[in-house]
């Protein structure tokens, strides 16, 4: 806590921020595991820029060139989700086993601590900005295998899996949809002068002058049908003599075609014909 009212009272000894907007920043920093500066940053209080300058007053450290000091020797260090969490680059290894890491917050102790913890080295914080550790850390650290079993990474490819599947569910779903209105309904296909509702080997066909073919092979007779009707009645009737040749699907669905498909369509052509 020390450390987060000495950097306070620098920005407000340098008048860049109020006590007031320290005041805020520092209630809504008790409510979450957040660094002071940055949330100075996202509030707008403060830039990156002015934080950098006061943090190198505070801590004594100078803003280095994250490429100037990056050497070959660190490469792979780290690992490049570890890097990305904390927002720090591993820059060269010292005697007596000192790390230096570019940081755009020194001030942060679980970045420091868990690095330490993973290299098994000291850290020795050097302050840098953010973007350009960024930068750094997609243009010098590689990205391994190991990264694929991180729970960053883990996170980002569960959420492209997830997607996936939905996408897959909804196209299954549209396909299976389309199967059960086909295998109920049927298909439909129109020419200029006619319309041919088609289902379970069976078709009717309903010509512009009103006719109606009945063509296919019921399931219960022998050879197929070809036959053409003048009036729904008349087809109506034909079906009903001979309903012990059509299977349930069948006959099911003549009765559906014909109320809600051909006598529709069958009105439509006789107001036509009449105007």
């Amino acid at each position: 806590m020390k450390a987060k009212i000495q950097l306070g009272e620098l920005l407000i000894a340098k008048q860049i921020v109020s006590k007031e907007q320290i005041n805020e920043a520092l209630r809504i920093q008790v409510s979450g595991n957040r660094r002071l500066g940055s949330l100075l940053i996202k509030m707008g209080f403060i830039t990156e820029e002015q934080l950098l300058d006061i943090l190198s007053e505070q801590l004594e450290l100078p803003i280095i060139n994250v490429d100037n000091e990056f050497t070959p020797q660190v490469k792979g260090l780290l690992p490049r989700y570890l890097c990305r969490k904390y927002n720090v680059l591993p820059l060269q290894i010292r005697k007596d086993n000192i790390i230096t890491l570019a940081m755009a917050d020194p001030l942060d102790d679980e970045a420091i601590n868990n690095v330490e913890n993973f290299t098994a080295m000291v850290v020795k914080p050097c302050l840098a900005q953010q973007q350009h550790i960024s930068k750094a850390i997609n243009q010098y650290v590689p990205f391994s295998v190991k990264e694929i079993f991180h729970l960053l990474t883990l996170n980002h490819a569960v959420k492209f899996i997830s997607t996936v599947a939905v996408i897959l569910l909804l196209t299954t779903s549209v396909i299976l949809v389309n199967y059960i209105y086909h295998e109920q309904y049927g298909t439909i296909s129109k020419t200029d002068s006619s319309v041919v509702f088609k289902n379970h080997d069976l078709m009717l066909e309903l010509n512009k002058n009103g006719k109606i073919s009945l063509l296919g092979r019921a399931v219960r007779s022998e050879g197929y049908y070809a036959v053409t009707f003048d009036k729904i009645e008349t087809l109506n009737e034909f079906i009903a003599h001979k309903k012990n040749d059509f299977s349930e699907k069948q006959a099911a669905w003549l009765q559906w075609v014909i109320k809600n498909r051909i006598e529709k369509k069958v009105s439509t052509y006789r107001i036509t014909s009449s105007s």
